[in-house]
């Protein structure tokens, strides 16, 4: 059943191993870029070389009773190097979240009781104000603690890392209770991997711009290690501007990204103010492609590549062949439009838990709204569905966590029966995971129904006049149940453009008349007991986590 047995059986049975297999074979490919590949870049021969003197660095005496390192620092190729050297010595990396407060991260410094931390030079004065007996070495070359200070003269590293060894400590954020300390075995990643390998078309000639924060899971397997052990380029963007983001495509005429559901909803509203700026007869045209690549679609066939050319190298985005998303729930109408227009958008599904991937669409295999079937070794069964075939998505297979760190309660309410519970409820049709929502956030009608936030969500943001959305229950006073409302962040640009509003001092008024006429066109889509009750305005994009997740508790009612 596992997909890891075969991998081990080829000899490679930790990450450094993966890595260095494909090391090998592609020497001169060249593996990392940084500032969107304007300066420096590894080739894999050259990062090789890095990791393993590093490595060997590592594994001196001075080091031998350190088992867990830290690293805190932004995007970069340094960052993946001294990950890799971490693992190859047979220690744990803990990566920090660099988008957290200083607060934060000492918090975590001292939970995780770290005594060696990689930090690069932003992040350095933090880390010297903690009073604590700690090393702290510099990402930086030109540093008196730089991390070349370690490199060894010998590139033997001894293999003390096996497949059972925690390859990683992924420290959650914390934003319901203290937080938990997420244990990833080699055998856990290269599991997903594996399985990852088997389910996309993950090419050595592929260049990839990562995007979102290497401390996450998704990222990190994804952007990182699926990359670095498939003999891909690396590219890091120089921001999260769209604008630089696409310049970052263009230039490194990248063909793979992975992104969240935010991210491809944001080009995908650039596109359209660029579609709806066009003159009449291209805009009839685009839409008449736009009926056949729908077609041609229903008939199993992929037309839009050929049929959206012109436009997608307008966008700039002509060299990429593949989208991924995760991390969030990405609409239905998002994940159509791209396709349709000739890229393969392929949504999947997992969680920091389940290394992390757990489900993906197919390139042959895709379904609008749903976040594909099961990688290869995963199992998915769905726990008491009710009758819409709706329960909680268990999860089992070598990409489950052995648990949370020095934590048996809290591990073994996630892992029963050897079934790892992941707290979000969907179901299964035609052999694909269709996620519904979090548990948590489910909201209940006066009747008893499930209302399910993320299905308004969703038909919020098809509206063009919504930039973000936020659906939440609130009591009825001195009546059963609960009453839909939600926050509406309105993109303002499209307001501008249709409803001549002024920049400088928007009219809440008119706003608000066209946003409530969106919501009452909404409602008629939905069932009686699903509707939006009432909404409130505000002008400000909501607030996220690092990751680019709503930060749902704060928008409570």
């Amino acid at each position: 059943m596992s997909s890891t047995i075969s991998t081990v059986a080829e000899g490679v049975d930790t990450l450094f191993s993966a890595f260095e297999k494909a090391a090998n074979r592609w020497p001169d490919n060249v593996a990392l870029k940084a500032d969107g590949g304007r300066s420096t870049s590894f080739t894999y021969r050259e990062a090789l070389d890095l990791v393993r003197r590093l490595a060997a660095g590592l594994q001196a005496e001075q080091y031998s009773k350190i088992s867990e390192v830290g690293l805190l620092a932004e995007n970069r190729p340094e960052w993946c190097l001294i990950y890799l050297a971490i693992v190859a010595a047979g220690k744990t990396v803990v990566p920090i979240d660099a988008n957290l407060k200083p607060n934060e991260q000492a918090a975590i410094i001292k939970l995780a009781d770290l005594r060696l931390v990689f930090s690069s030079a932003r992040f350095e004065p933090t880390l010297t104000e903690l009073d604590r007996d700690m090393e702290i070495v510099s990402l930086e070359s030109d540093a008196d603690t730089s991390w070349k200070s370690l490199l060894a003269e010998s590139d033997k590293v001894e293999p003390r890392a096996n497949i059972d060894t925690v390859a990683a400590l992924i420290y959650t954020s914390g934003t319901t209770g203290a937080p938990k300390a997420v244990m990833l075995t080699h055998k856990n990643l290269l599991g997903d991997l594996k399985g990852i390998d088997l389910a996309l078309d993950f090419r050595p000639s592929d260049v990839m711009l990562s995007v979102l924060p290497l401390h996450h899971t998704f990222e990190a397997t994804c952007g990182f290690l699926m990359p670095l052990t498939s003999g891909l380029t690396v590219v890091y963007a120089r921001s999260l501007k769209s604008r630089d983001i696409c310049e970052d495509l263009a230039y490194n005429q990248a063909t793979i990204m992975c992104g969240v559901p935010l991210l491809y909803e944001k080009i995908h509203q650039a596109i359209q103010r660029g579609i709806a700026a066009a003159p009449a007869h291209r805009r009839i045209l685009l839409r008449v492609l736009f009926g056949l690549s729908a077609l041609g679609w229903k008939l199993g066939m992929k037309w839009g590549r050929g049929l959206f050319t012109h436009l997608r190298q307008k966008a700039g985005l002509d060299s990429i062949r593949m989208f991924v998303s995760g991390g969030a729930p990405l609409p239905a109408s998002i994940s159509r439009f791209f396709n349709l227009i000739g890229f393969d958008l392929l949504q999947g599904y997992g969680m920091t838990e389940t290394s992390p991937v757990v489900s993906a669409n197919r390139p042959d295999d895709i379904e609008f709204g749903s976040s594909g079937p099961p990688l290869p070794g995963v199992e998915v069964r769905i726990d008491q569905p009710n009758a819409e075939g709706i329960g909680e998505i268990l999860v089992r297979g070598d990409v489950c966590t052995p648990g949370y760190k020095d934590n048996p309660d809290q591990t073994a309410e996630l892992i029963i029966d050897g079934w790892l519970h992941t707290g979000d409820l969907g179901h299964l049709r035609r052999g694909h995971v269709w996620i519904t929502g979090r548990a948590k956030n489910l909201i209940i009608s006066a009747a008893g129904k499930n209302i399910y936030p993320e299905e308004l969500e969703e038909k919020l943001v098809e509206s063009r006049f919504v930039l973000e959305a936020v659906v939440a229950g609130r009591k009825k006073e001195g009546r059963q149940g609960e009453e839909v409302r939600a926050i509406i962040v309105p993109d303002l640009e499209q307001f501008i453009a249709e409803r001549g509003l002024s920049a400088v001092n928007p009219d809440m008024e008119k706003i608000t008349s066209t946003l409530k006429e969106e919501v009452a066109h909404i409602n008629q889509q939905v069932s009686d007991y699903k509707r939006v009750s009432d909404f409130d305005v505000q002008l400000n994009e909501l607030e996220k986590t690092s990751t680019k997740k709503i930060k749902r508790s704060i928008y409570s009612y």
